[in-house]
């Protein structure tokens, strides 16, 4: 039923041509049913009987049926085509946008990965469902009852094998279903540690080749796709036991119908043609059966499918706003930039026992400051930053800005007054200029061409024939290490942001070009949060916030912790090689 009403939202949208086609099916088996009855009207009558003259018209009779059979054939495959792939093209578009909509935790906890494939192969399959049932799953009903029906019109003894046939058949069908669900889910579950796999490999492939390690990845990637390939053969082997089955099954009843018919035949309750006709319709039996445990298997593993959709569909978007914090209220606005961290601890995991990344720390900055964060690696410097943007949300404590609890703000709201520039440089496939305009879609030429001269990224851009529109490659493979984080820090400039947090984003540059984008970044007026490994690039902030292990080990200007932390001096010596 669940599953059902998942299919069945997505194709409210499209019920005119959802009802075309099942009526164009009934089209097609009202034309498939007449035939036999037909033929052994020709036979019985025609041929047997002497009356030649009724052969020409009922085949004629014939021919006219099936042309309208074709034409409610063609037009229910062009219907069942068109809704199905509106239904994945809406599905999609549904599952992209809840994924976007959904919080960093639980996309860590759905996993990438898996996101790829539920988007590509999970949806695919639920569509090829959607495109078979709105045939197969109206025709072979259909076309079962109507078989039967006509056999037990021509003779209830013989039809009797039907019912022998329908009940084998159906047994098998369910008992296969039952025995390969668990196979399919271990399926999808086997496609996404491949997919996992690939794009690991995709993503490192400089990596793998500078250090010559092709030969231990591909064995990764043999592990991951024999994996798949048994959990295919699995699932393979179960459902091939189903053709034969049924095969055995018609088999059987062509020669019950063969052996039951020659006794009513010499008994002069049966014809010939009835006996005929009675096989036809005992193949159509057959053939509806066929198509049935087709739909029932693309069932089966559409339900996997549709489970794991489900799981994206329904998982909660992170609020905006925290209503319980909030006493029901408006979300708070954003007022200015003040920043202040009360007590907060966090941690990735929900686990109980989860060593968290950050641990108590407290800090406090005043609107138009400067806070440098400096740290070892995996001291939480990074970690700071996504909680300010609420990519996460604290798990004690208190976050502030402007003196109200960031959870009280809308989510969205507030990140526009929040512009980070990523630890990760990421810029997309386009033109330089759509890259800068997601900071500020409304920017002008002029003002693009200014952040670029902040960054110190003005003759790149001008010695570039097509200057602004310059293409960028996928990833911006085409500009250096140092290029992207330029052009990243001028994206961020562009957002005209209260909050202004640069997490290690002079690591690619050199000192002389790091200085210049300094001496420019100080005269824009907003809160600032550096994180870098340098002193040298942080010494004149107004604060310098010390991290080890989570925790505030010291705090305080560049003057003052040289006088009270051993750890800065320590940094400070093993950079400049001087004590001050």
């Amino acid at each position: 039923m669940r599953e059902l009403k998942f299919i069945g939202k997505y194709l409210r949208a499209h019920w005119v041509l959802a009802s075309i086609a099942p009526l164009c099916v009934l089209l097609e088996v009202w034309a498939e049913l007449e035939q036999p009855d037909l033929m052994s009207q020709i036979v019985d009558r025609g041929i047997l009987g002497g009356e030649s003259d009724m052969v020409l018209p009922t085949g004629v009779k014939m021919v006219a049926i099936l042309l309208i059979g074709v034409v409610g054939g063609i037009l229910s495959i062009v219907a069942a085509g068109r809704v199905s792939y509106a239904f994945g093209a809406d599905l999609r578009k549904a599952l992209y946008v809840r994924i976007t909509d959904l919080s960093f935790s639980n996309v860590d906890r759905l996993d990438p990965s898996s996101l790829i494939t539920r988007m590509g192969d999970d949806v695919t399959r639920v569509q090829q469902l959607v495109q078979e049932a709105m045939r197969l799953l109206f025709r072979a009903p259909f076309l079962f009852v109507g078989a039967v029906v006509m056999a037990l019109m021509i003779n209830v003894h013989v039809s009797v094998v039907l019912v022998f046939l329908m009940a084998v058949s159906f047994l098998v069908v369910i008992f296969i279903m039952r025995s390969t669900l668990p196979l399919f889910v271990d399926q999808q579950k086997k496609r996404d540690g491949l997919v996992g796999v690939i794009q690991e490999i995709l993503i490192g492939i400089r990596v793998i080749k500078a250090y010559i390690s092709e030969p231990s990845e591909t064995a990764k990637f043999d592990k991951g796709n024999e994996a798949l390939l048994d959990s295919n053969l699995r699932a393979g082997r179960m459902t091939s036991f189903m053709m034969p089955v049924v095969s055995f099954a018609l088999n059987v009843g062509i020669i019950c119908v063969i052996y039951l018919g020659a006794g009513e035949v010499v008994s002069g309750d049966m014809q010939i043609g009835g006996i005929m006709a009675t096989i036809n319709y005992l193949a159509q039996v057959q053939m509806a059966l066929m198509m049935a445990s087709h739909v029932i298997m693309s069932m089966t593993q559409a339900q996997a499918s549709i489970d794991r959709l489900l799981e994206v569909l329904e998982t909660p978007s992170e609020p905006d706003t925290d209503r319980e914090l909030r006493g029901g209220k408006s979300p708070v606005a954003f007022r200015n930039g003040d920043i202040e961290f009360r007590g907060v601890t966090f941690s990735y995991s929900a686990a109980p026992d989860a060593v968290p990344q950050l641990e108590d720390v407290s800090f406090s900055l005043r609107q138009g400051e400067t806070l440098a964060v400096l740290g070892e690696t995996g001291s939480g410097k990074s970690t700071i930053i996504s909680l300010l943007s609420r990519f996460y949300d604290v798990s004690q404590g208190g976050i502030f800005i402007g003196g109200v609890d960031v959870r009280e703000m809308d989510r969205k709201e507030l990140q526009k007054h929040v512009g980070v520039v990523m630890q990760k440089n990421i810029l997309f496939g386009g033109t330089i200029a759509e890259n800068l305009r997601m900071g500020g879609a409304e920017a002008t030429d002029a003002e693009l061409t200014e952040a670029c001269r902040i960054v110190q990224m003005s003759d790149f851009v001008e010695q570039q024939k097509d200057g602004l529109e310059y293409h960028l490659e996928q990833g911006a493979q085409n500009l250096s290490g140092g290029q992207k984080q330029r052009f990243s820090i001028a994206r961020t400039l562009l957002a005209k942001p209260d909050i202004m947090i640069l997490d290690d984003s002079f690591c690619s540059l050199d000192l002389l070009t790091e200085s210049k984008i300094k001496n420019e970044l100080d005269k824009v007026e907003c809160t600032k949060i550096i994180v870098a490994q340098r002193i040298s690039s942080i010494r004149n902030a107004n604060k310098i916030l010390l991290l080890k292990a989570g925790k505030v080990e010291a705090l305080g200007t560049h003057d003052e912790l040289m006088k009270t932390s051993e750890t800065y001096r320590e940094t400070y010596r093993a950079q400049t090689g001087k004590e001050d």
